[in-house]
């Protein structure tokens, strides 16, 4: 399942916090990836290249990006990000 949501934390001498909604990016993006998509598909089959393999490792990441958490701390400063 695609992320729907990022948290983006802040702390250091400016303090910010954002909650990025990122199923309305994938829902701007959608109607690029219906027009790309046959075009794509004519490349790969023009070019003799498996599609779903490419497929998948185009869809692949974007699924797996769900369900990370990064920390970065230094002495003064620290970058939290989480996608759900």
């Amino acid at each position: 399942m695609i992320p729907l949501l990022a948290v983006v934390r802040v702390d250091g001498s400016v303090r910010y916090r954002l909650s990025l909604p990122l199923f309305l990016l994938w829902i701007l993006l959608l109607p690029f990836a219906l027009l790309l998509l046959p075009f794509a598909l004519i490349l790969l089959i023009a070019r003799r290249t498996a599609v779903w393999p490419v497929l998948s490792a185009v869809v692949g990441p974007s699924s797996a990006m769900r369900g990370t958490y990064v920390e970065v701390s230094a002495p003064r400063n620290s970058v939290f990000v989480h996608v759900w």
